[in-house]
């Protein structure tokens, strides 16, 4: 194990487990060390990990905390399809892991047990997992499919698990052999925006990037446009392909520079403009077809129906169009939970939604986020949850289908995930407009809608402004909100901030 990992990018790994005992490293490397050797080797010497007992034990205590929940005690049919990834960072050592939690059935045991497992890496090399964490992620899924069935009647020793960590980390290793972009503090994402000329890209960006004054007079874009916006604490770089005919072809044959390794593609549909609607078909029919076949890359793809304007979406002819464009997108792409949003750019909350929607599928801490945010509602008795970044971005969601209940009953869930997403970077402005003019003495407002009530709570994580947004249906719901929300914070503050 020393000679595989010496000049690797991996430092090492930890498998914990929360058993009888508690949390607690079961398999891990390098060896643990006495406390007098770790305090006499600097860190700053050794490209090794030096760790003790109590170094790991940390580590397992912070991973197992993102899982466990006085509440949470699953069965085994309910464990089989439990996965989540995330990327962790631990300022103490400098280190960063892509980890893989999930609840392993041994036929020992009359309950699952919570499980980690980390790769480590040093904190100016997270990019390296941030870069390919997809495939990461399905190498370590692979390889636990068949470990645990070595464990089903127990744990095996450490000296035959490493036979097997051995073969894991080899594989892994293998993409290092890839060219490996500049060590860097900030993660850069490529996002493509294409679609037919016309279609509201270049408006769309404009107003994310909050530049409304040039909205006007907008001319079509020339070729491609490339710029740079910074969210959540990443570089976004954003490729605005003009859409007439002959650049489509362009990007088309050069595929390998525009939709090379692009992270994620934002595809606009005039939905007002119904005779190119197969002609905007057609052009995305060819760009999965290069992803898929050409590129080998699964791109996830968001869908902007644009110019929804309030004066013509509740139209009987738009609602039509929109209907006939998602079945004809759903037979293109054939995959499951597609996303599609209706914009408009004289509502702002509309773009940031889908765009923020976007976002949130090139986080590797999304599904831990939400899980954990699902876990915060359930004891606070919330019926709708939302953390938003202080731009108005939506890092995690929760909703509950006794949210039906607070609303009329030929109503569906859905159109209430609608509006409340619609209106939440709203009522973060206001937040901001009151406590901007001292109306507001605390980090919280409260705003009655009818039956209901919606608490808004800044949170300051790592010099960094959140919000979280939380719907209710009573005035006694709010103590236990404040009684949790602390450690809710401190369990997943640096899931947010490691969030793309």
């Amino acid at each position: 194990m020393k000679k595989l990992l010496s000049s690797s990018i991996i430092k090492g790994f930890v498998f914990c487990v929360h058993d009888e005992i508690g949390p607690q490293p079961k398999y891990f490397y390098p060896d643990m060390v006495p406390e007098e050797k770790r305090t006499s080797v600097s860190k700053k010497k050794s490209e090794e990990l030096i760790f003790t007992f109590r170094d790991y034990m940390q580590i397992a205590i912070k991973n197992l905390s993102l899982l466990l929940t006085d509440e949470l005690n699953p069965n085994k049919n309910e464990v089989r399809d439990f996965k989540y990834f995330a990327i962790i960072p631990y300022p103490d050592f400098d280190l960063t892991s892509l980890t893989f939690f999930y609840y392993l059935v041994m036929d020992s045991r009359i309950r699952p047990i919570e499980t980690a497992f980390s790769i480590l890496v040093k904190e100016n090399k997270r990019n390296f997992l941030y870069n390919n964490y997809k495939q990461i992620q399905k190498i370590i899924e692979e390889f636990f499919t068949e470990f645990n069935k070595l464990l089903k009647g127990g744990f095996i020793s450490k000296e035959k698990s490493f036979l097997h960590f051995n073969k894991l980390l080899n594989n892994i290793i293998q993409i290092e052999k890839k060219p490996i972009p500049p060590a860097s503090t900030q993660k850069k994402i490529k996002i493509i925006l294409a679609g037919l000329d016309d279609s509201g890209k270049t408006s769309f960006l404009l107003a994310v990037d909050r530049k409304f004054s040039k909205l006007m007079g907008l001319k079509p874009t020339r070729s491609a446009s490339v710029q740079s916006i910074q969210a959540l604490g990443a570089s976004l770089i954003l490729w605005d392909l003009g859409g007439q005919s002959s650049l489509r072809k362009k990007y088309l044959a050069k595929s390998d520079i525009y939709l090379y390794e692009s992270d994620l593609i934002l595809y606009f549909i005039d939905i007002k403009n119904k005779q190119r609607f197969d002609e905007s078909l057609d052009y995305l029919n060819n760009i999965n077809n290069i992803l898929k076949n050409n590129l080998i890359q699964n791109t996830p793809i968001v869908f902007i129906f644009s110019k929804a304007d309030l004066d013509v979406i509740g139209s009987t002819e738009i609602k039509k169009n929109i209907k006939f464009l998602k079945s004809s997108i759903q037979n293109l792409i054939k995959e499951k939970n597609l996303d599609f949003y209706t914009t408009s750019i004289f509502e702002i909350s509309t773009i940031l939604r889908a765009f923020s929607s976007g976002i949130s599928k090139l986080s590797p801490n999304r599904d831990i986020i939400r899980l954990n945010l699902k876990k915060f509602s359930k004891k606070a008795g919330a019926y709708i949850s939302l953390l938003l970044s202080n731009d108005g971005l939506v890092m995690g969601d929760y909703y509950s289908y006794k949210a039906e209940n607070l609303m009329e009953k030929d109503k569906q869930l859905e159109s209430l995930q609608n509006i409340f997403e619609i209106t939440a970077p709203q009522f973060t402005m206001l937040y901001k407009i009151f406590h901007k003019f001292k109306a507001l003495q605390k980090n919280e407002a409260i705003f009655k809608l009818a039956n209901s009530l919606v608490i808004i709570k800044r949170l300051y994580i790592k010099n960094n402004t959140l919000f979280i947004l939380v719907l209710i249906d009573n005035d006694n719901k709010k103590e236990k909100i404040d009684e949790i929300l602390s450690n809710f914070t401190e369990r997943i503050k640096d899931l947010l901030v490691a969030f793309i």
